[in-house]
């Protein structure tokens, strides 16, 4: 697989910044009739590759299937100063380790809480657009990775600093220095290269943690998966009563609290005689402050309403030990597996790191 590095240059490093303030977009659905809203349709197209040679007429050309198709995960251990290239697949099946790399984060330790602090925060992110690193300062290398810090758990955490990045550094020896970022993730250069090919803006997920032991246990992925689609298959009953029971206390969602969350839906319940969803490529992170999940959603109203694109879902644990939904995120983009043949894995871990010989990723590191 060729690398794909998308350029930003010429913009400045505050408005650099403003790359990973996303906030909580909520759907919007119309329900005057009498003023019907335009349709949306975000649905994406992509082609099959297909088999060489010429088909006959009217034949079917078979579709080549890659060796590989699924999300692409990268966890960040702090504590081990190391992250790992991984498969996200479905709950309940085991995730493919694809590369470890060695990593230098914060000059402080802890979960990063305010501007300033030199922490690297700690939570389930998602990548954006790669930056060159000629419209960068030096120190970070031959580009940066930016992930969506603070995302909507971090604001409802009060928790304030932007410009979060993935990024290398001017040299290599400096990862080896191990806590001397501002509270980036900082990999050596031809790591944070190899990585621009994997890590797809605003599909791969990012998880940051003290100890990625206690990511993604199967017992929790399993309960918040379960949780997932007893919410999808209330809403799809329009069981009103039972679709609210799935959302913390503390729910909001822009301008509504879960009160006026209750009356929104009762009136988009009420609205449409025929009302359709759908969901596929679920997925189920977990962490030890929160979960995600995150699915594809296609929602049908009569003829007059479609909305296409992906919803999120942010879960923390009740009193009770349940799971509810405190935040909740659509976009009008899907979140699409990626495809990748053995050939690009055995590329990736062959690539030898720029580090120095001497302090290669079996060295200790220097705290």
């Amino acid at each position: 697989m060729a690398t794909t590095r998308l350029v930003m240059a010429g913009i400045s490093i505050a408005a650099m910044g403003l790359l990973t303030g996303l906030g909580v977009s909520a759907e919007s659905i119309v329900t005057d009739s009498s003023n019907p809203p335009r349709v949306q349709l975000h649905a994406e197209a992509q082609a099959e590759p297909v088999a060489a040679g010429t088909p006959k007429a009217g034949a079917e050309t078979p579709a080549i299937k890659p060796a590989h198709e699924d999300l692409i995960l990268l966890t960040v251990d702090k504590s081990r100063l190391s992250a790992e290239l991984k498969t996200l697949p479905e709950a309940g099946k085991a995730s493919e380790l694809l590369k470890t790399f060695r990593i230098a984060i914060g000059k402080e330790d802890g979960d990063k809480e305010r501007e300033g602090d030199n922490r690297t925060p700690e939570g389930i992110y998602f990548t954006a657009s790669p930056i060159d690193g000629k419209s960068l300062p030096q120190k970070y290398g031959p580009l940066a990775i930016p992930i969506d810090f603070p995302n909507p758990i971090d604001k409802f955490s009060r928790k304030t600093g932007y410009g979060i990045w993935l990024h290398g550094v001017e040299k290599d020896t400096r990862v080896d220095q191990a806590k001397v970022t501002e509270g980036c993730v900082a990999f050596y250069n031809s790591d944070i290269e190899s990585l621009t090919s994997w890590l797809r803006p605003d599909q791969a997920v990012v998880v940051i943690a003290h100890d990625t032991a206690a990511v993604n246990k199967a017992e929790e992925q399993q309960a918040v998966h379960r949780r997932t689609m007893e919410w999808a298959d209330a809403w799809k009953a329009r069981d009103l009563e039972r679709y609210m029971s799935f959302y913390s206390p503390e729910f909001v969602n822009a301008d509504k609290n879960l009160k006026a969350w209750h009356a929104y839906k009762r009136a988009v319940f009420g609205s449409y005689k025929e009302m359709k969803i759908d969901f596929d490529t679920t997925r189920v992170i977990t962490h030890p402050k929160y979960a995600l999940s995150v699915m594809n959603q296609d929602f049908r109203g009569d003829k007059r309403f479609i909305s296409i694109g992906r919803k999120m879902l942010y879960w923390m644990r009740g009193a009770d030990g349940k799971w509810y939904i405190t935040r909740e995120v659509f976009e009008g983009r899907k979140i699409k597996p990626m495809r990748f043949s053995e050939a690009e894995i055995a590329t990736l871990s062959s690539r030898r790191s720029s580090a120095s010989i001497s302090t290669g990723m079996g060295s200790s590191p220097n705290l």
